[in-house]
């Protein structure tokens, strides 16, 4: 009887049926890749899941069960061996033609010199390329190979930038030192812009893939260098901002030291609204997608980002038997999930990750792992970020200001893993409240991600029996201040600056912050020292704002115990009173100050600023 093929491991919900089918492609059908990206692959993030469950919606979803990666669960070397030849035993290899870089093992397959990795079986298709087949992941194309020019090694070809530049017949790939000599050079200090040298004072640059000889040209340009010759090919290389390490330039770039055209949104004219600049990152985002090479909209597509050996000083993680430079996982040192980085993508601060999504959302990192043991069969991946961070922020909150949306997105990427630069903990955590806030009123979303809780208090003056709040700038690196632009809310506006009462501006506010997601307190008939209470559905912080309209770039006020004023039932209703009170006793009250802004030169705004 012939033998029953075997099963490929698979990840299916506990109420589905069983698809466990043999040979079928692993993952695409089980893991629903249109679930709410915040729970794609069963994320269970730490900070997500401490908030309280009370959304039907979260009960439904179905527990994904996952294997941990672990280096010390599974062991690879018996794949690995399938692919790579044993040093010591190189001398059994026979060249196929001299200096190709191509030989002949024992068992009759064919093995590349791979770089300075060593030497991998190849395998060679239909049109004569060679790539390295790629057993882990039965029916994708193998990793593709490229010989170095006038060197018998071979180059994993890594996906780069379309470029208006010809295509050369006879690309140049650079020639890296073997890790042994590497180790003999000096320290890439950040005193020394990551350069390192030898004993002859020759320059050398380090990147994911190897350590490189290099030489400034006049364009002060680092440019691909041999000890041998002055011949240099056109390979060039940039320092990685914020790192010691290095990468490779894309064709076509203009020297470091050029400066750069200006662009459209430089030149714009700055107007009342900067809102349709959030609209042109969308367009840009998708005329990106538009033009994304077909090879990338295959599950797949990041597979070439792997290397053969693992790369030394950058976390990585194995899946099948190459290893994959990952955004550092953070906080929750037992990720399911794993961030494989993109060639020319290095993790960073918020800046820097956000004009990534803007200019280029192809480098951002894929969200994959591995399933199964051996061979180790691995998910697809998927891409978290549709667009910009600012511009999911400005969706979710179309009254803020486009300063104010930036600053939230800023503060939200800093809070996901208490970190200012990007770790895996912190784009899950970050993807997941952007879901969460698509779903009005955002009740299931943690208390960190409340815009109002991203406050910082507002610095004061003491001035005796009062003090000076000075109204904190939108430009500030801290998120003091939540501005709303009336552009936006233009009916409403108008109607407030036609009858500017104390009525209306509680109306004003009061919509605003309905708009936000937030439930109020009913407004009462007394309007004196206008005030609002409100919350937010599911949470038990009260929101407490006091109201007014500043005509200058400062406020005063009394600071007090406002629930000893007599007064205060009658202002905000028995109900709001109560709620009140129990909240204060918790301290879960977060005390506010807001209302209409109005400072020569500038476009009136409406604005919120936390007291304490």
């Amino acid at each position: 009887m012939a033998k029953s093929p075997k099963k490929i491991p698979t990840i299916k919900s506990p109420d589905s049926p069983d698809a466990t089918h043999p040979g079928s492609p692993p993952l695409v059908k089980n893991v629903g890749l249109d679930m709410p990206d915040a729970l794609l692959l069963g994320i269970d993030s730490p900070a997500i899941s401490q908030a309280p469950a009370t959304s039907a919606a979260a009960n439904a979803v179905p527990t994904v069960s996952l294997h941990a990666l672990s280096d010390a669960a599974h062991d690879f070397s018996a794949t690995r061996n399938a692919i790579a030849w044993p040093q010591e035993r190189f001398h059994e290899l026979v060249p196929v033609t001299q200096n190709d870089g191509l030989f002949t093992g024992p068992d009759q397959r064919t093995y590349a010199q791979i770089a300075n990795e060593g030497q991998f079986v190849v395998e060679q298709d239909g049109q004569g390329n060679y790539h390295v087949p790629l057993t882990f992941a039965p029916g994708v194309p193998g990793l593709p190979l490229t010989r170095t020019e006038g060197q018998a090694i071979w180059q994993i070809q890594r996906p780069a930038r379309p470029s208006n530049r010809p295509a050369s017949s006879t690309p140049h790939l650079p020639s890296y030192i073997s890790p042994a000599d590497a180790m003999t050079l000096t320290k890439p200090e950040m005193a020394t812009e990551g350069l390192r040298y030898n004993r002859l004072r020759q320059t050398f640059v380090t990147t994911v893939d190897g350590t490189v000889m290099v030489r400034k040209n006049q364009d002060g340009e680092y440019q691909q260098a041999f000890a041998s010759t002055t011949n240099a090919p056109d390979v060039f290389f940039e320092q990685i901002p914020g790192t010691v390490f290095w990468r490779r330039k894309t064709p076509g770039t203009k020297p470091s030291g050029t400066k750069p055209e200006a662009s459209q949104s430089d030149n714009a004219v700055p107007g009342p609204s900067k809102r349709p600049r959030l609209a042109e990152a969308t367009e840009t985002l998708t005329a990106s997608k538009a033009t994304t090479p077909p090879e990338e909209l295959t599950p797949y597509f990041w597979l070439p980002w792997g290397h053969l050996n693992k790369p030394v000083h950058i976390e990585s993680v194995q899946l099948g038997w190459l290893h994959y430079p990952i955004v550092p996982v953070g906080s929750n040192t037992t990720p399911k999930v794993y961030f494989v980085c993109h060639p020319e993508f290095v993790p960073t601060d918020f800046n820097t990750f956000e004009s990534m999504l803007i200019n280029m959302p192809e480098r951002q990192p894929v969200a994959t792992f591995r399933i199964g043991s051996d061979p180790g069969e691995v998910h697809p991946g998927k891409r978290f970020f549709e667009e910009p961070i600012s511009t999911s922020v400005a969706r979710a909150f179309p009254d803020f200001s486009e300063a104010t949306a930036r600053a939230v997105a800023r503060r939200l990427f800093e809070l996901a893993d208490h970190s200012e630069t990007i770790t895996g903990t912190g784009l899950i955590n970050v993807q997941a409240v952007l879901h969460q806030w698509k779903q009005l009123p955002f009740s299931t979303a943690p208390d960190f991600a409340d815009p109002l809780n991203m406050l910082a208090v507002a610095p004061d003056i003491d001035l005796g029996s009062k003090r000076l709040i000075p109204m904190p700038s939108q430009t500030d690196s801290e998120l003091q201040r939540l501005s709303f632009d009336p552009q936006h809310f233009p009916s409403a506006w108008n109607h407030y600056k036609t009858y500017p009462s104390d009525l209306n501006l509680r109306r004003l506010l009061g919509a605003l912050l309905v708009g936000c997601g937030y439930e109020l307190f009913p407004l009462t008939y007394e309007h004196r020292m206008p005030t609002l209470v409100f919350k937010r559905a599911g949470h038990d912080q009260i929101f407490f704002l006091k109201l007014g309209a500043i005509s200058q770039a400062g406020l005063t006020h009394v600071p007090g115990n406002e629930l000893a004023e007599p007064g205060l039932p009658a202002r905000i209703g028995q109900d709001a009173f109560k709620a009140l009170t129990d909240a204060a006793a918790q301290n879960k009250v977060v005390w506010l100050i807001g209302g209409v802004l109005k400072v020569a030169s500038t476009p009136d705004s409406v604005f919120i600023i936390r007291e304490r």
